[in-house]
C-alpha cells in the first residue's frame, strides 16, 4: 500500500479486519487478487457487514433505524468526498478506482432496511427482489473490481447473487425464524402445507422437508442460468466470483446431504474446504461432483 496515504492505509486495513474476523466465505473466495483488488473488495465487505450488523448483531444498542439512516449519510459523504469512518475512507478510494455506482449500494441499504422494518415475503417475487438488493447488488460491485468488459457479466453477477441468497435462506431457516422472521414466501408455505408454527419452533415436518428441498432446487436453476450467463471472454477475469459461487453451491449440496440440519444448526463449510474450492476454480479446473460429497467437506464450521 505504499502507493496510499498513511490515513487511506489505515482504513484499507480496517476493511481488511473487519473481513477477516467476520470468517466470511468473501475472504476465501478472493484471497489470491492483486492488492488493488483485494482492498477494494475489503472496502466493499466491510461497508456490507456493518451495514447488516445493523439490522442482525444483537450487541448493537440504540435506535436501529437511526444507526441505518447514519451509515446512508456516511455512504453519501464517502461519494462526495468528505467520509468520517475508516470504511467509509476505504469506500471512497475504492468506488473512484473502480468506477462503483454509488446506487447500488443504497440499492443494498433498502435490502437491510427490509430486515429492520420486518416485511413480509408474500411471494416468489418478493423474495427475488430482496436476494438482489442484499447479494446480487454485491455481484454488480464485484465485477466491476475484477475489470469486467462483457455487457453479459452483469447478467451473470445478478443471477448468481439470487443463487448465493438462496442457499443463505436455507443455511439460516432456523436461526432467522427464532428471531421471528421468515424468508421462505408465505403464499409457499400454503402450498405446502407448512404451518409458521412448527418453523418457528424449529419442527422439520414432512412438509417443510419438501418445501426446503423446493427451494434447494430453485437455488441450482439460479446457478445454473448464472453459469450459462457467463461470458467466455471474462471467464478467467471473473474466476474469483466463480469461485464464490462454487462454495456456496457445495454448501446446498451439503445442507441437502444431511437432511437440511438447519433448523436446528447452522452448517458451514470449513476454512480449509472453502480455499480448497477456490483455488480449483482459480487454475481453472472443471467444477467437481466431490465438492458437496461427505468426505471432501471435511469438518463443518
Amino acid at each position: 500500500m505504499s502507493e496510499l496515504q498513511p490515513d487511506l492505509v489505515r482504513a484499507y486495513q480496517h476493511c481488511r479486519d473487519v473481513t477477516r474476523r467476520s470468517g466470511s466465505s468473501f475472504a476465501s473466495a478472493f484471497w489470491m487478487l492483486p492488492a488493488p483488488q483485494r482492498r477494494a473488495l475489503h472496502a466493499v465487505y466491510a461497508f456490507c457487514r456493518l451495514a447488516d450488523d445493523i439490522a442482525d448483531d444483537p450487541d448493537v444498542h440504540g435506535d436501529r433505524n437511526r444507526l441505518l439512516g447514519r451509515w446512508r449519510e456516511e455512504l453519501d459523504r464517502s461519494y462526495r468526498g468528505v467520509p468520517e469512518h475508516p470504511v467509509g475512507r476505504a469506500l471512497a478510494d475504492a468506488a473512484a478506482r473502480f468506477e462503483l455506482p454509488e446506487s447500488l449500494f443504497h440499492d443494498l441499504l433498502l435490502g437491510v432496511e427490509w430486515d429492520l422494518t420486518g416485511g413480509t415475503v408474500e411471494t416468489y417475487d418478493d423474495l427475488r427482489r430482496y436476494c438482489y438488493r442484499v447479494a446480487s447488488t454485491v455481484g454488480l460491485l464485484v465485477v466491476r473490481i475484477l475489470g469486467y468488459r462483457h455487457p453479459g457479466s452483469l447478467d451473470y453477477a445478478e443471477e448468481m447473487g439470487i443463487a448465493v441468497q438462496l442457499t443463505n435462506v436455507l443455511r439460516d431457516v432456523g436461526e432467522d425464524a427464532a428471531s421471528g422472521r421468515t424468508y421462505l414466501p408465505r403464499a409457499d408455505l400454503e402450498r405446502f402445507g407448512v404451518n409458521e408454527l412448527a418453523l418457528k419452533n424449529r419442527e422439520l415436518v414432512d412438509e417443510l422437508r419438501l418445501l426446503l428441498g423446493f427451494y434447494a432446487e430453485r437455488a441450482r436453476i439460479h446457478y445454473a442460468r448464472a453459469a450459462a450467463l457467463l461470458p467466455e471472454a471474462d471467464r478467467r477475469r471473473l474466476r474469483p466470483a466463480e469461485a464464490m459461487g462454487a462454495i456456496y453451491r457445495a454448501l446446498l449440496e451439503e445442507l441437502q446431504r444431511q437432511g437440511f440440519p438447519c433448523l436446528q444448526r447452522s452448517v458451514r463449510l470449513s476454512k480449509r474446504r472453502r480455499v480448497a474450492i477456490a483455488a480449483s476454480i482459480w487454475l481453472g479446473r472443471p467444477s467437481s461432483p466431490a465438492w458437496s460429497s461427505p468426505a471432501a467437506n471435511g469438518a463443518l464450521s
